[in-house]
Parts: C-alpha cells; structure tokens; sequence
C-alpha cells in the first residue's frame, strides 16, 4: 500500500494568507467510522496544549476540511502552496510541511466532507476526506483552543 505522509504547520502564516474556499458545501461531519489507531498516534504535538480555553468540538471536522482544501493544490509553488497549509498547523508540522513539492501531491480535488475516523475527545481527532484519487486523512488537536493540524496521510483509491 502506497502511502504519502506529510506532517507539520505554523499557527501563522503571511498577512492576506486566505485559504482558498472549495466549491463544496460548508464541511460537516459526515458518519463516523471505526478506526484501529490509537489515542497516542494521532498526531498529538508536544506543543503546551492545556493552557486557554478549549476549541469547540463543532469546530474539529471545519478544520480538517480547510486544510484538505489549502493541501489539495499541486499547481502551487512550493512557497504559495506553505502559506496556505501552514497557518492551518501545528510548528512542528509545517516545518516538515516546507519539504513538500506540491507538484507530487497524489490529489488535486476535494470531493467529499470529513468523516471522523477517531472520535474527536481529548483534545485531539482523526479525520477521513474524500478526493479525486484517494482518501486524506487528517489528524486534528485542541492547542491553547484552536484545532490544528499534526499529522496526515494519504490512501490512494483503491489500497
């Protein structure tokens, strides 16, 4: 099985850094599917998450779905194509995230909503989206209130 891991993200990106909106509906979860991955590896960063308010739980799948959208776009530059993902993640993430050619990325189109693959508790979820080739997923947590990203994967259609 072919799988294209891509990790880390800045909390902040370039001023008038927009993400761009895909043309589907609003995200929303969409079902909820069983998954073997345990709690721990979901992605969780080390970062100093249990100081501020928590993040609304409503709020996890939205942010699963705006990094899809900023991720799924391989006609960017590399520097173009950072300013979208990067704000959308944790620092860890979008340092590994400056390694990424956008040209090899595996999809080009979000075609569905996210699907939570791991329930969203403790400060952290999982994610399935739908694409023109495949299924992202897209590990979320709770840091100082915010959803962002840590982790993702990719599963080409099919495997």
């Amino acid at each position: 099985m072919l799988l294209a891991t891509l990790s880390g993200c800045f909390r902040s990106g370039p001023a008038g850094s927009e993400v761009p909106q895909n043309s589907d509906p609003s995200p929303a979860v969409v079902g909820t599917v069983a998954s073997a991955t345990p709690p721990e590896a979901l992605g969780r960063d080390d970062e100093d998450d249990d100081e501020g308010p928590a993040a609304p739980v409503a709020e996890a799948a939205p942010a699963a779905a705006a990094f899809a959208t900023a991720w799924a776009r391989p006609g960017l530059d590399a520097a173009r194509w950072l300013e979208g993902v990067a704000p959308l993640c944790v620092p860890r993430f979008a340092e590994r995230m400056r390694t990424v050619d956008p040209a090899n990325l595996p999809a080009s189109r979000i075609t569905g909503r996210p699907r939570a693959t791991y329930p969203v508790r403790d400060g952290g979820g999982q994610f399935a989206i739908s694409t023109d080739r495949g299924t992202l997923l897209v590990s979320v947590a709770d840091i100082k209130g915010r959803w962002l990203v840590t982790g993702n994967d990719f599963k080409r259609a099919g495997q």
